[in-house]
């Protein structure tokens, strides 16, 4: 169906263009019974304006661009959530634009997002991305990006995230308290910074307790499949009797394969995960986690993006970058002991 246009009400009723846009813009000069009877008009014809139009009239744009490595059911759905409940709030929409873990597509999504004059963006670097060059194009249009989650060390962004080292470091240390000494780890992709913040405090921990890290003990995916072999490897050579996961998406990968395997869990393997929380409590047994709260996350990027904005827009200065960790909280379930 086509869409409506001021021209088809003015023609519906036999009146200006001009008309039309004064009354419904509320315009003095336009009488209360005419301005109605446009108004009721442009209902029934299922008229809305422009996005174009909207933003003129405002003087800004109302759109935040969401730039993320992939859309899975894991992690980034509470994130969007977060997100968008303060982004509603306050009038903005949201533009969610994939980059498939790759670094030509997060730079096009980068340009998409510039086209169309955002307003913010919040960026979730992907796997490729090394330096971040390819983000000045916002610096240079007074356009705030904060990262998410997957972030660059020592970048010049604001960036919300968990501190990965402590957390894996505790995560460790509560496997050895309730009995494990022989603890593997399953991570995600090898060239994240993520990833090697969280196998950093994961190996730190193990030497402060002096229990055995060698390579066959560690393993790096990248996607749950993997994880899945990652962990026939890990129980058939190394037989560990506790073991790290870095994320739900490991986790989805590594249960059904102890599972296959006779593995008793937490009788032979005592098992403890970062997770978004919800996949951890329908796996059986229910999983041990560090929660790391994605809606949380979310929420708290978009106040700050939000804030960002406000204060461009009365010329006051920003205070970036600013480096937020929030905070998280150890879950215990059915896979651990103790």
């Amino acid at each position: 169906m086509k869409k409506t246009t001021i021209k088809d009400i003015a023609l519906q009723l036999n009146v200006s263009i001009s008309t039309v846009s004064r009354a419904l813009n509320n315009h003095p000069d336009i009488s209360p019974h005419l301005t109605e009877k446009i108004k009721e008009t442009a209902k029934l014809l299922h008229y809305r304006p422009s996005t174009a139009a909207l933003q003129l009239k405002r003087g800004t744009n109302k759109t935040i661009a969401l730039i993320l490595p992939e859309i899975s059911s894991f992690f980034y759905p509470s994130v969007i959530h977060g997100i968008d409940t303060i982004l509603h709030q306050q009038g903005y929409n949201l533009m969610i634009l994939p980059s498939n873990d790759r670094l030509d597509r997060e730079i096009e999504n980068i340009d998409i997002a510039y086209d169309q004059d955002v307003a913010g963006a919040f960026i979730s670097l992907s796997k490729e991305t090394i330096n971040l060059d390819h983000l000045k194009r916002f610096d240079d249009a007074n356009i705030p990006v904060i990262l998410l989650d997957k972030i660059k060390e020592n970048a010049p962004y604001s960036s919300i995230t968990i501190d990965d080292f402590k957390v894996s470091y505790q995560m460790v240390q509560h496997l050895f308290k309730t009995g494990s000494n022989r603890i593997a780890g399953i991570f995600g992709k090898a060239s994240l910074t993520i990833s090697h913040l969280r196998y950093k405090g994961f190996a730190q921990a193990l030497r402060d307790l002096d229990l055995p890290l060698d390579d066959e003990f560690v393993f790096f995916v990248n996607n749950s499949e993997e994880a899945k072999s990652a962990a026939h490897k890990i129980v058939e050579k190394v037989k560990p009797n506790g073991l790290y996961l870095m994320t739900d998406e490991i986790m989805i990968g590594v249960m059904p394969a102890l599972a296959g395997l006779h593995v008793k869990v937490p009788e032979d393997i005592a098992i403890i995960s970062i997770s978004d929380g919800s996949l951890a409590h329908f796996m059986i047994p229910r999983i041990s986690h560090m929660l790391h709260n994605g809606f949380e996350l979310g929420y708290l990027g978009a106040q700050k993006l939000v804030q960002y904005i406000n204060a461009i827009q009365h010329n006051l200065p920003l205070v970036t970058p600013e480096m937020l960790v929030m905070n998280t909280n150890i879950v215990l379930l059915d896979s651990t002991k103790g």
